[in-house]
């Protein structure tokens, strides 16, 4: 039978390494695109910083050329006011042109000349600095637009990537509940299995051999065989004795499918009832001690805890290697605990996963998860084991304020 179960815990252990790499495989995926948005981010930096240098430098360059527009626009007006005394001035030497000497003559139109040139030159700068300082002011434009998209995408990056990097974590987190309840609900499926397999045996073992007993005693008893050592009477009580030994058994069967007690008294009360059955049965003894008060939860979670117990008690009596266990139940308004605790053989818990025998270990923290609570599992080789179950109750649904419904 433990080849069985470690052959199956194998098999269950394919899929949670698929999905562990499917796991590793998201992470770094998720890795590569934060390392490349970071990648990215630091590149938008760079260009608006550079952007930025860009744009200091256009602006000095820019004033400078509107200082030396404005100096070349006054240079140039005062030299066409000298331009013009020039040519009033050559027309005043043309004017009195035998009464002045040819000196005279040659340097007023040298000196008109030179300031034509100048005034030429002067026009030609002024022509040069306006286009260039419109170039530069359109440059400086285009710089400061870009260094505000820049601006504008390093700051959606960057929340971008904080959103990202904040949520990586609770991504994975997201992504391994789904494969966990995936896992839970294959792991549901084979406890059924197992569970269908475990009554059939039952049955088989107990209430079927029995009536088949029964059957042929009847048929013995149609029959008149001499020799019989049994009076009818005493084959009649004998077939009663059996019959109400395979009433029982079949009573414990459907007990432990559903326990009737839920229906009426609540999780308490389920359990004693229990316990009493399988102290009888197993010659083992259950202390239950209930604290605080003793009230009746939603009836899907008093059935999740009755079964965690029935996990519990059933590894205490099959591996701790005593015959007593105690089990402890507080409820304190804010949450309920319950411990399973024996004084037995104990086990390293670093080492559950990697034994088949605590394989109903795995499945209770499973369970505990899908219900909302938390499990703690204390235990040492030769110190015992704790089970300590806690389920949170205020504002979540737990208790059952009107105690007509869900238990139809």
């Amino acid at each position: 039978m433990k080849g069985d179960e470690s052959n199956k815990l194998n098999k269950d252990k394919g899929p949670q390494k698929q999905g562990a790499v499917e796991i590793d495989r998201l992470d770094n995926t998720l890795q590569q695109v934060v390392d490349t948005l970071e990648q990215g981010r630091l590149e938008i930096f760079d260009i608006a910083q550079d952007c930025d240098q860009q744009c200091s430098l256009l602006e000095v360059e820019l004033e400078e050329l509107k200082l030396a527009t404005i100096q070349v626009i006054e240079q140039v007006e005062k030299t066409e006011r000298l331009e013009k005394q020039a040519r009033f001035k050559l027309m005043e030497v043309s004017s009195q042109f035998n009464k002045m000497s040819e000196e005279d003559i040659k340097a007023a139109y040298d000196e008109a000349r030179s300031i034509q040139v100048q005034l030429m030159e002067l026009r030609q700068r002024e022509i040069y600095l306006r286009k260039h300082r419109d170039d530069v002011a359109a440059s400086l434009k285009n710089f400061r637009s870009v260094s505000k998209r820049a601006s504008n995408l390093l700051m959606n990056t960057s929340l971008a990537l904080n959103v990202l990097q904040g949520n990586v974590s609770r991504i994975t987190d997201t992504i391994e509940d789904i494969q966990r309840k995936q896992q839970m609900e294959l792991w549901i499926i084979e406890s059924q299995e197992a569970e269908r397999r475990k009554i059939s045996r039952e049955i088989h073992d107990g209430p079927a051999q029995s009536l088949a007993s029964m059957i042929i005693r009847l048929d013995l008893l149609g029959r008149d065989i001499p020799g019989q050592k049994m009076s009818l009477a005493e084959q009649i009580a004998d077939l009663k004795k059996i019959a109400a030994e395979s009433l029982t058994d079949i009573r414990r069967i459907m007990f432990d499918l559903k326990p009737a007690l839920f229906h009426d008294k609540g999780l308490s009360s389920a359990l004693r009832d229990y316990f009493n059955d399988y102290e009888a049965k197993y010659n083992f003894d259950i202390d239950l001690i209930v604290l605080g008060e003793e009230r009746q939860y939603d009836l899907s979670l008093e059935i999740a805890l009755f079964r965690l117990v029935q996990e519990a008690i059933t590894n205490v009596r099959k591996h701790a290697g005593v015959n007593k266990a105690m089990v402890k139940m507080e409820d304190t308004g804010e949450g309920l605990t319950i411990v399973v605790k024996d004084n037995g053989a104990g086990f390293d818990t670093g080492k559950i996963s990697d034994q088949a025998e605590h394989y109903g270990i795995m499945g209770m923290r499973e369970r505990v998860q899908l219900i909302g609570g938390r499990i703690e599992i204390i235990s040492a080789p030769n110190s015992g084991t704790q089970v300590i179950i806690f389920i949170p109750l205020e504002g979540d649904g737990h208790h059952e304020q009107n105690k007509g419904n869900n238990r139809r």
